[in-house]
């Protein structure tokens, strides 16, 4: 019988292999850039001014219309190496947030299926007669569907596997840097990060540049790490995949 759950593994693996490819070739065109720019007989300047229009002044005057705001920024030889790296990191953290958006639309597939395979499962949500896919929230609402549908399964497979990885804490983990990268230009409240030493070594393993040492800090991301994190993504997507197909005797290995 076809796997119904391996449609969307698949095409998780695809984003996640799309990410990989394009990060890679940006990590080396940049870091290329910087030792041709930062060599000894180079010459580097490049400057950007914010210049804006006023919607409510007459296009008649084009000097009132459109206006120097101030605001402006230079990046010279010295500091270019810096500044990539910046992007680089800045980018990096964006294509994280892309593939936990991808790894949540995938929880909520199997959830969709699942709830539409097994009439028990349906039966046990809070409102099963208006169940819709789009009903389904992310975050933690869509992993304790997860852990629900996984049953003993899921229990088993956190506690007991080759990375050590509790799946509740990996995902509250990436769930909060993901927020912070979306809603807060990458700065983390170090708050969000439970004190409790698993989660503190967990957080060091796949945050290795960042220490929480602080009240809030910016992310910074590498591409080694991000290439690692989007590789946990694919494997940890694929672990609720193995769980949801053996739950339902479906063939799960590829």
């Amino acid at each position: 019988m076809t796997n119904p759950y391996k449609l969307h593994l698949v095409r998780f693996f695809e984003t996640i292999t799309d990410f990989k490819h394009t990060s890679n070739r940006l990590n080396k065109v940049l870091l290329k850039d910087v030792d041709r720019y930062t060599a000894e007989e180079a010459k580097y300047f490049s400057g950007t001014a914010l210049v804006i229009n006023d919607w409510t002044e007459s296009t008649n005057d084009e000097g009132r219309w459109k206006f120097h705001t101030g605001v402006q920024k230079t990046t010279l030889k010295e500091n270019y190496a810096n500044e990539i790296n910046k992007v680089l990191s800045r980018e990096f953290g964006l294509i994280f947030a892309q593939c936990y958006e991808a790894f949540e639309t995938l929880l909520k597939d199997f959830i969709d299926v699942k709830i539409h395979s097994d009439e028990d499962f349906k039966n046990s949500l809070r409102d099963p007669l208006n169940y819709s896919r789009k009903s389904l929230r992310g975050g933690d609402c869509i992993f304790d569907l997860i852990k629900k549908g996984g049953g003993k399964r899921f229990k088993k497979y956190s506690s007991e596997n080759n990375k050590n990885f509790k799946f509740k804490e990996a995902f509250k983990i990436f769930s909060e840097i993901r927020h912070a990268i979306t809603h807060s230009q990458g700065k983390l409240d170090t708050s969000k990060i439970p004190k409790d030493n698993y989660y503190q070594k967990l957080f060091k393993h796949f945050m290795p540049m960042n220490v929480l040492a602080d009240e809030t800090i910016q992310l910074k991301f590498e591409y080694k790490t991000l290439d690692r994190l989007l590789t946990y993504f694919a494997e940890f997507g694929y672990q609720i995949f193995k769980i949801f197909s053996e739950e339902d005797n479906y063939e799960w290995k590829i």
